[in-house]
């Protein structure tokens, strides 16, 4: 504060407590023309004090200013969870991992100049180009040793001379794209894995551009959040370091997988949200995780399955043996209509709703199978299993009364051939045809 400040602060508080100390009816004093030298006085006091609020304020305006940076706060100025994708690109590089399980051989390999790890991230369909950031964000922060080729075009040929040299691609959340386009680019992927590259499909609620790839087949799909994820292939890479079950904040994408090549790695309920298509000389991988947002878990599976495909020393779990879900007696599901959302897609013609779902995946089955029944209300039930004349193989579920919901059997691992499962509820017997295939 200045002494010009000092020199009115001093005379203003005097001044105002003889202000205040004049007499009420000073007014009317005035109006009749007595003591005008009080009332201009006192004017000259309520003008002081005025200016001496004035001052008081810049002062301290002033004041705050210099002690404030003068381009704003910046970046790493704000406090970030420990586990973000903002908090980790904003970090020391040298920052040490939580989840840091890699070997010393496995980092010596991916962070090694012979290693040379090259990732394509093919965006053309990605949700947006945030989403494309974030991935690659995470992917280099945990494997340092990428080189990282975007692909944002819309010509399968140069798509096709940039993966001469890739060794994975990663599909970033396919959310868009014409038919046509996506096809060409679904050839291109195709050659590539038959020829040894691997694709990654992250998770996205737009499960028609998953059918135009044509990768792996589809039926439908799905997205939810706070519902548990299951891992069937507990000792599968892919899930190294990571829980049996986990629930995640993000968004969670299953699929109603058709495709008997598939193999089931993890689900929700039964519908797969992550798994492995051996095509040729390589692979196709789905995660149907969301990575726009880092959590430990999901960005945990991520790394491994790039560190899986890049070290391709471990052989697909179940690759001659299908990891498949269920055990023997039925069990309701915890799926609701309210919690497992619908997404798009294109789907068989329609036709009037039954009162009951049956569906076999996968036909034919190797070593196991399963029949799943959705019922809309409760209803009594019995499943049998029957070879081409008619006689009883098994029976996978006696006669009894179930609630509305979803349930699910395992088939038997029999002999090969052709079976019938005989399904009656309540009035209605449905048959349904099933292969049995012995692994070569």
């Amino acid at each position: 504060m200045t002494s010009s400040d000092g020199f009115c602060l001093a005379f203003a508080v005097p001044s105002c407590a003889l202000i205040f100390a004049l007499p009420y009816n000073f007014e009317r004093v005035w109006r009749f023309g007595t003591n005008r030298f009080l009332y201009r006085l006192k004017h000259t006091f309520c003008m002081l004090r005025i200016a001496t609020h004035f001052l008081c304020i810049t002062a301290m305006l002033s004041a705050l200013t210099a002690f404030s940076p003068g381009n704003g706060p910046t970046f790493s100025a704000f406090a970030l969870p420990a586990n973000t994708t903002l908090a980790h690109a904003a970090s020391d590089q040298n920052e040490p991992w939580q989840f840091d399980w890699r070997s010393e051989e496995d980092k010596s390999f991916l962070n090694s100049g012979e290693s040379a790890l090259r990732v394509l991230m093919l965006n053309s369909t990605a949700y947006d180009s945030a989403y494309v950031i974030k991935m690659k964000t995470l992917i280099a922060k945990r494997i340092p040793g990428v080189i990282f080729t975007d692909y944002w075009g819309n010509d399968p040929q140069s798509l096709s001379q940039l993966l001469t040299n890739q060794h994975i691609v990663i599909v970033t959340y396919p959310a868009k794209g014409s038919g046509k386009l996506i096809r060409s680019f679904g050839r291109v992927l195709k050659q590539f894995v038959q020829q040894g590259g691997s694709v990654v499909f992250s998770g996205t609620d737009q499960f028609g551009i998953l059918q135009y790839y044509g990768l792996f087949d589809l039926d439908f799909g799905y997205f939810c959040s706070g519902m548990q994820v299951h891992e069937d292939a507990t000792e599968h890479p892919v899930f190294s370091g990571t829980p049996t079950d986990f629930v995640l904040a993000n968004y969670v994408y299953p699929l109603d997988i058709s495709d008997p090549g598939f193999v089931v790695l993890a689900d929700i309920n039964g519908y797969p949200a992550a798994g492995v298509k051996p095509i040729g000389a390589g692979k196709v991988v789905y995660l149907g995780l969301e990575y726009y947002y880092d959590e430990p878990v999901s960005t945990q599976i991520l790394e491994n399955t790039i560190r899986w495909l890049a070290l391709n020393n471990e052989e697909i779990a179940g690759e001659n043996n299908p990891v498949v879900t269920g055990d023997i007696q039925a069990r309701p599901a915890l799926r609701s209509e309210e919690r497992l959302f619908a997404g798009s897609g294109t789907q068989p013609a329609t036709s009037p709703t039954p009162a009951f779902e049956l569906k076999i995946y996968p036909n034919p089955y190797l070593e196991k199978g399963t029949l799943d029944i959705s019922l809309e209300k409760s209803s009594p039930v019995a499943v049998e299993m029957t070879d081409e004349r008619g006689g009883l193989v098994a029976v996978l579920l006696p006669y009894r009364t179930l609630n509305q919901g979803f349930y699910r059997l395992e088939l038997p691992n029999i002999s090969s051939g052709v079976y019938f499962i005989k399904c009656q509820i309540g009035s209605q017997t449905t048959v349904k045809k099933v292969i049995k295939m012995m692994p070569q």
